[in-house]
């Protein structure tokens, strides 16, 4: 029996607009009258993901929300939130003399806005697209206390470089990943998404059997692995593909939706 489904944001049920079908509000209220809790899970910061849960008319059919790829969890119903790996401030700032010769921008979020070195067209792309303001300062000043995640943002077209530069200066301090076309995160190496459903399993006193998860990509992966029912997207990565349990249509062809209704229109996963 399915008692929670989790799904990625960006590339699952957002497509590259920054829009939600309205088909993917309405198949998860159906299952949630069925009895199944639904949990986005993504990225972004908790409260950064409060407002435009709204905006896509998610905020009334869920009941968790995993943020920083696992770092946080809420449970909507209570409040109660919960905070996993961090990285301490000296590593931070080590990680950003590394990364920033690369033409690469750090940022750092507080809980209240983004942090970075330099504004450019692109980033305020960025700052539209994951709705969190963006402040110009000197990011050292912010790292004081230990951070869920820090953040490098760039053009498009720098990202290859990029990935290339993290499989060539590989630690074991912490992990580099890509999270889009124009970001790479940081974060603490034991830190993916699986995490939060470990936390949101406990708070709910039920087993990875009983969890449906959706995704696209390299940080996905984690939770597809973790879950019984692995669902990756038409439009995801390889890597992604390789480790789930089957595959839905592209976000394109409102996959999210159209899995649902055919695989689980009883709450026994057939």
């Amino acid at each position: 029996m399915i008692r929670l489904i989790a799904s990625d944001l960006d590339g699952t049920i957002i497509d590259s607009l920054g829009q939600c079908d309205p088909s993917v509000p309405e198949e998860i209220a159906r299952v949630r009258k069925m009895g199944v809790k639904f949990s986005v899970c993504s990225g972004r910061p908790i409260d950064s993901m409060k407002e435009v849960l709204r905006g896509w008319n998610l905020h009334e059919v869920t009941d968790y929300i995993i943020g920083s790829n696992g770092g946080e969890v809420l449970e909507i119903s209570t409040g109660k939130r919960v905070q996993t790996y961090s990285l301490p401030a000296d590593l931070l700032n080590e990680i950003i003399d590394l990364y920033e010769p690369q033409g690469l921008i750090p940022a750092v979020y507080d809980g209240t806005a983004l942090y970075t070195q330099k504004i450019t067209p692109h980033t305020r792309i960025i700052e539209k697209r994951i709705g969190v303001h963006l402040v110009r300062t000197d990011i050292r000043t912010v790292l004081k206390e230990p951070q869920v995640k820090i953040m490098f943002m760039m053009e498009p077209e720098q990202m290859a470089a990029a990935e290339a530069f993290a499989k060539s200066h590989n630690s074991t301090k912490y992990l580099v990943f890509k999270t889009a076309d124009d970001l790479l995160e940081v974060s603490h190496p034991l830190l993916d998404k699986s995490v939060g459903l470990r936390i949101i399993s406990a708070m709910m006193q039920i087993t990875p059997n009983e969890m449906m998860a959706f995704g696209d990509t390299t940080n996905d992966i984690g939770m597809l692995e973790y879950v019984r029912y692995g669902i990756c997207m038409a439009n995801g990565t390889a890597d992604a593909k390789a480790v789930s349990a089957d595959e839905a249509p592209s976000i394109a062809d409102h996959g999210f939706a159209r899995y649902l209704q055919e695989h689980l229109s009883t709450p026994v996963y057939q």
